[in-house]
């Protein structure tokens, strides 16, 4: 493929020839055609403002390139049909093979593999997307020239979707031209879909935003059903036509509308065969792929037959895995770099959704969900670390656990019948362990037998308001993960090889499983550091409406959850044990005497009446309460 691409660098533009070998450069004295954009930037009008087929957001006028380029073709095309009728005219009778090995009749310069396909079947010919001559790849509407071997090709075969593809690239090619004015470089099929590549003189660019005005002409050029035209040129003809350097004697090029390009083809009969095309990304590229060179801008697209194709593909494009841990994620992180030995341990923490299909019947409430968040840690140590380490996670654990006022059972799993690694490594992680626990301070059970293969832990249980134990946290051990993930670091003794330990930690365990046991052993009477309605103003009359909305707003301010109960229909008493019923940590009443004195009567959900305080004191025993 050979394009043109002007520099700004000087008032003769730079010729590059796509050849298999390099990049020619070569400049020629000739006239230029760049689109002055008038504020040096291109003028459309609003996705609102179509009104005919060729739309007003388009370049006005079109490039002056395009006039000239069309002008040469007509003339060469000309000479192209009266050639055609010269040989169609000495036409001789050929034998066409299909590939059940039925034979068809034609006249070579005259029969086209189109007319063969509706001969067959209509069907056949209307989905037809290429045809194969002689093992070649043959314009459906191409005369054929010889007795040979056909084959009629849908988008059900690859070498079908490539050329769909290739002629869509034409139709992104024709609206870039006219939307853009700049120079088209290089336009293939790829595996899903196609990409325009554009020189762009000056500072503009290409925006996504920009996509609905180039699928908007797209589709205006579907609905011509401009035909490819396929034309044989010389390569003097070419570089009048497109100003190129040497490529081969003889080139092909196709026209659809005002399109005109470099192209060996072959291609769909008309730009009407292409029922669904998107637009959907955009990218920065050079020319040839070299730093050195120009750069262009790219625009992807796909297209299918068919708008139900489209949608399939554009729900495949929505489809994303969910993740159900975060291990292999932060083993990754960790792998992604040569690490040091000085970096140990590295502590990742990881908050982010999780999933995990669990059985229908095994669902229940909070405590068991498809969709939850943990607080997952990984830790990743040497052999000598896993002591000290383990220590700090307990004592993290009991920091925790001693805020929401849970007491804890501690248990020791170790090795099962079936594990993996070494014998000798699992004794001494055991054994580090055991010291953990032991300087821990804690009573804690051994559990012989129940860790997991792949390494020993520590489990933890809570127990709730009703006596049920839980378990919530984990601690646990891994000398497999490491290995699977090949996961290395330097060490001391500069060995590059030396093998990780990774700390699996998870205090709270499933943020929503923990809410569920707090909300059972809190039975709803939430602290006032965690709870949902910590504060509620009941003012006694509607004259203190206003004093309680004030003061609501300034709790608000202060950072507390806090609510005034406005409902002039309940008399007080039933808005206080409202207020209670609904579990708010404090109810505080507003009166005349309140009002005058800038105070609150305060009282309990539980009916402890604590009298008139202050405002300021107010805020600031709950502020300490509170914290």
């Amino acid at each position: 493929m050979i394009r043109n691409i002007t520099s700004q660098r000087s008032n003769i533009p730079y010729i590059y020839s796509r050849s298999p070998m390099h990049a020619i450069k070569r400049s020629f004295k000739v006239v230029q055609y760049p689109y002055q954009y008038p504020n040096n930037s291109p003028q459309f009008l609003s996705l609102s403002s179509y009104k005919s087929p060729c739309y007003s957001f388009q370049l006005k006028p079109w490039p002056g390139y395009i006039s000239e380029r069309m002008q040469l073709y007509e003339e060469l095309k000309m000479e192209s049909d009266a050639l055609l009728a010269r040989r169609a005219a000495d036409s001789q009778p050929i034998t066409v093979e299909l590939p059940d090995g039925r034979r068809m009749e034609g006249q070579a310069w005259v029969t086209t593999p189109y007319q063969l396909a509706c001969g067959i079947s209509q069907g056949l010919a209307d989905n037809a997307v290429i045809s194969r001559v002689n093992g070649d790849l043959w314009d459906l509407d191409r005369p054929l020239e010889k007795s040979c071997s056909l084959e009629i090709l849908r988008f059900d075969n690859d070498d079908a979707q490539a050329v769909y593809w290739h002629s869509s690239a034409h139709i992104l090619g024709e609206t870039m031209e006219r939307f853009y004015g700049g120079c088209l470089c290089y336009g293939p099929p790829i595996e899903n879909g196609f990409y325009y590549d554009m020189f762009l003189d000056g500072p503009q660019g290409v925006s996504s935003t920009e996509f609905d005005y180039l699928e908007a002409l797209c589709k205006s050029v579907v609905k011509q059903k401009q035909p490819f035209e396929r034309l044989e040129v010389s390569k003097e003809t070419l570089l009048k036509m497109f100003m190129y350097n040497k490529f081969k004697c003889l080139i092909y090029c196709f026209r659809c509308g005002p399109l005109i390009d470099l192209c060996r083809g072959p291609h769909v009969r008309h730009t009407g065969k292409i029922k669904a095309l998107k637009i959907y990304k955009n990218s920065s590229t050079y020319w040839e792929g070299r730093s050195d060179m120009e750069t262009l801008q790219r625009i992807y697209g796909i297209s299918f037959p068919d708008s139900k194709m489209l949608k399939e593909w554009e729900l495949e494009q929505d489809i994303f895995a969910l993740k159900p841990m975060n291990c292999p994620g932060h083993c990754l992180m960790f792998s992604h770099r040569p690490r040091s030995w000085r970096e140990l341990p590295l502590r990742l923490a990881d908050f982010r959704v999780l999933h995990r299909n669990e059985l229908s019947g095994t669902l229940t409430g909070l405590t068991r969900v498809r969709r939850f968040q943990q607080d997952d840690a990984h830790i990743f140590c040497t052999m000598e670390q896993i002591e000290s380490e383990m220590k700090d996670c307990l004592d993290f654990l009991r920091c925790v656990y001693y805020v929401f006022g849970f007491s804890f059972q501690l248990h020791l799993s170790t090795r099962p019948e079936k594990y993996l690694g070494d014998i000798d490594v699992w004794n001494q992680a055991e054994k580090q362990l055991e010291n953990s626990l032991n300087e821990f301070g804690e009573p804690w059970k051994l559990n012989p037998g129940d860790g997991a293969f792949y390494g020993p832990k520590i489990d933890i249980k809570i127990k709730d308001a009703i006596g049920r134990y839980h378990q919530c946290a984990t601690i646990q051990l891994d000398f497999q993960l490491p290995i699977r993930f090949n996961l290395t670091f330097v060490g001391k003794d500069w060995d590059d090889k030396a093998r990780p330990v990774i700390i699996h930690r998870a205090i709270l365990g499933s943020v929503e499983r923990m809410i569920a046991i707090l909300t059972e052993n809190y039975a709803g009477k939430w602290p006032l550091w965690l709870s949902p309605r910590q504060v509620m103003f009941v003012p006694v009359n509607p004259t203190c409406e206003e004093y309680a909305k004030r003061m609501c707003k300034q709790f608000v301010e202060a950072g507390f959850m806090a609510d005034a109960d406005l409902d002039s229909s309940c008399l007080l008493n039933k808005k206080i044990r409202n207020a209670q019923l609904a579990q708010y940590n404090f109810i505080l009443v507003v009166g005349e005497k309140e009002k005058l004195t800038n105070s609150v009567n305060v009282r309990t959900r539980d009916n402890k009446v604590h009298g008139e305080l202050s405002v300021s004191e107010v805020l600031a025993r709950l502020t300490l309460l509170k914290e």
